[in-house]
């Protein structure tokens, strides 16, 4: 009888140390306060714009992911006047591709700046690409519109 106890107990022992318990999900954090350029010559929506400024913070895990992102793309308007173009959105999923490569996507409402009503819905994605120096590069794409990499001078981004 008490060997049976014992044989039980170890077998018990072995299943809770060594049982099938779900693999750890490793979590990833994205975030920036960071400011870029874009190549000459790139425009949005009719827009020359030569830079952006973004603002992010989103975690993405095995079961999507959850946050903001906030972008304001800097342009000069038909007039020669500054016009900003400011980019809000929610992060509904993602992915980490690599140490320095984080992708998330959800949608956005995108403000041109220019008296016209903001365009609510607009799916975006964006790939951020860090670098030994906590900056690197920002690609957007939005609704249809795939923009330039922009490369970040100002600021920081970091993907753990």
């Amino acid at each position: 009888m008490k060997i049976r106890f014992a044989v039980l107990l170890t077998a018990i022992a072995i299943g809770v140390i060594f049982g099938a318990s779900p693999p750890a999900v490793a979590q990833t954090s994205v975030t920036a306060g960071a400011g870029g350029i874009f190549p000459p010559g790139t425009t949005f929506n009719g827009v020359p714009i030569n830079g952006l400024q973004s603002g992010y913070g989103v975690q993405i895990d095995a079961t999507g992911s959850i946050g903001q992102f906030c972008t304001v793309l800097l342009g000069v308007s038909l007039g020669g006047l500054q016009q900003t173009i400011v980019i809000e959105g929610k992060a509904t999923t993602g992915s980490r591709t690599a140490a320095n490569i984080a992708t998330f996507s959800g949608t956005c409402t995108i403000n041109m700046g220019d008296g016209t009503a903001p365009l609510p819905g607009v799916p975006f994605t964006a790939t951020i690409t860090t670098d030994a120096n906590d900056q690197g590069t920002i690609g957007l794409l939005l609704g249809q519109t795939t923009l330039p990499t922009a490369t970040v001078n100002q600021g920081s981004m970091t993907i753990r």
